[in-house]
């Protein structure tokens, strides 16, 4: 019955869908979001990636979409240094702006980029809070575990056991290996994403002559917005990059709509 009511709420009701999603466990699928270039004007492709490309004086810069990451845009950055003098390059020197119409006019920031270093923190805060937790969780259940085993066997050798001794033995030892495997996932998500932002961010580098840097820039998506400028502060210049913003909104079906 409950089965068949939450079936009602999620599928026959479009319109209160909203309100019931919490109370019935409904979940409306998550808009896609892409980026393609503004202008189809010096577009190189690699990869089934549209590559834009700019060159002065010696720096040379490359951004290609590369992929939405839940609530965040993923863009992957190149920057070489042809010139005879080394310079920093590094997320800070990434800012990007939004449009929410097709005139300039109404492009809005210069937001900074995800800090992957603060981000990298936070992972190590968490990694930290889950070891202790998952090591005062072992330490507490195999004590419960020892406790209940000793009034087993008390109950045994006092002659007074029931057909009920020793399964909530049973079921704490359970219990202890469910919350084990718990946290050793937690810990494995944790380690998997600092792994990400360890390797495959781009982090502040030191670009010697003839040397360049690549990696990810992570940007918060805007789904009010139709255009997105990125910045590309090096070498003392600046690189803009245009881009279109595509939005699709994904049914319960399955299907896409285009509301760019």
């Amino acid at each position: 019955m409950r089965s068949s009511l939450r079936f009602v709420v999620c599928f026959v009701v479009p319109f209160v869908i909203l309100i019931a999603a919490a109370a019935s466990g409904c979940a409306t699928p998550a808009p896609l979001v892409s980026l393609v270039p503004r202008s189809p004007n010096g577009i190189a492709w690699a990869a089934g990636r549209a590559v834009l490309s700019q060159e002065t004086t010696g720096v040379r810069v490359a951004v290609a979409f590369e992929q939405q990451d839940g609530r965040d845009l993923n863009l992957r950055v190149e920057i070489a240094n042809d010139t005879e003098a080394a310079f920093d390059v590094g997320p800070d020197d990434m800012t990007y702006s939004t449009c929410p119409t097709d005139d300039n006019e109404t492009c809005v920031g210069f937001y900074a980029v995800t800090d992957p270093e603060a981000v990298l923190r936070t992972l190590d805060a968490q990694q930290s809070r889950a070891r202790a937790d998952a090591t005062n969780s072992a330490n507490l259940n195999t004590s419960l575990v020892l406790l209940s085993a000793v009034t087993d066997v008390a109950s045994v050798a006092g002659g007074h056991a029931r057909r009920t001794t020793g399964v909530r033995t049973v079921a704490l030892a359970e219990e202890g290996h469910a919350e084990a495997a718990q946290a050793n996932d937690t810990l494995s998500t944790l380690a998997e994403q600092r792994a990400q932002w360890a390797n495959l961010a781009l982090r502040r580098s030191t670009l010697q002559p003839g040397r360049g840097a690549a990696g990810i820039v992570v940007i918060p998506i805007d789904l009010k917005a139709r255009y997105l400028w990125l910045h590309v502060r090096a070498g003392g210049q600046v690189f803009p990059f245009g881009f279109r913003q595509i939005v699709r909104r994904v049914d319960a079906r399955g299907v896409s709509h285009r509301t760019d």
